[in-house]
């Protein structure tokens, strides 16, 4: 067994292959936002609640040598850009896998904005992040979209699923993407890919039963779960909601038994 097989296991602990990832990564791109006040905290209920593994930057590591108990998986998120400057669409690396290692993150995790002007610079990234993910067998997570000047609008289920394809084909070890419309495009790209695949929870919704009905339908079509963020820290109950999320993505639990009281 090899130390990425050792690091992916940390994500995927329970032994089921799915996974609730949370991501935290948002500060740099949107500033303290509604919900991200008070990182520690947010680490808390989410490592309470039973998510596999965290998304965050460098910084915010630190939180986590204050926090006791078993911790979830960690990936360190290297991308990253602004809402203040010109080019949102375009992610640079912030940030190594070495220095990701030395900060103590079991993966990395990388952002690509396909059909923005820069999709070739994110790309040469992706490829060199990669290559050295494989040198220090860590775990590679891509999340991957198909954003900017150049993108189809609205965005194809065609699109999203070359978007997949990309990530499988430059290393990813677990892809993240938005939803595609159809079920049968979620099947498609949850066999044409080797990895794991988990939806991206997206911008906040406000059909609470809905989001949920859509992280059932994505696990049903062969998805291995869900990344999400604002739609659990921008909850008036984040704690609660990311649980039936939990119960939902490991327990096979329908949308009616974790809306439950």
């Amino acid at each position: 067994m090899g130390g990425k097989t050792l690091r992916l296991r940390r994500f995927f602990a329970r032994g089921d292959g799915r996974l609730v990832l949370f991501p935290l990564d948002h500060g740099v791109s949107c500033g303290p936002i509604r919900g991200l006040e008070d990182m520690a905290a947010v680490m808390r209920y989410g490592i309470h609640s039973g998510a596999d593994g965290l998304v965050l930057h460098k910084g915010m590591m630190a939180y986590l040598e204050r926090l006791s108990g078993r911790l979830p998986g960690i990936f360190m998120h290297l991308s990253a850009s602004t809402q203040i400057g010109p080019a949102f669409q375009h992610k640079v690396l912030v940030g190594s896998v070495e220095e990701a290692i030395r900060r103590g993150a079991d993966g990395i995790s990388v952002h690509v904005n396909l059909g923005d002007d820069s999709e070739p610079q994110m790309l040469k990234d992706l490829g060199l992040v990669g290559e050295a993910c494989a040198r220090w067998n860590l775990p590679l997570l891509v999340m991957i979209y198909v954003r900017g000047a150049h993108a189809p609008k609205p965005v194809t289920d065609d699109a999203i699923a070359h978007a997949a394809r990309v990530a499988a084909e430059l290393g990813a070890d677990i892809i993240k993407i938005p939803a595609p419309q159809h079920v049968e495009s979620m099947e498609r790209i949850a066999v044409g890919v080797p990895v794991p695949v988990v939806m991206a929870g997206g911008h906040k919704e406000a059909d609470e039963r809905a989001f949920l009905g859509k992280i059932q339908q994505a696990l049903q079509a062969g998805f291995a779960g869900v990344a999400v963020g604002r739609n659990v820290f921008q909850h008036p109950n984040p704690e609660r909601f990311l649980s039936a999320i939990v119960s939902l993505v490991h327990e096979g639990r329908t949308v009616e038994e974790v809306r439950s009281p």
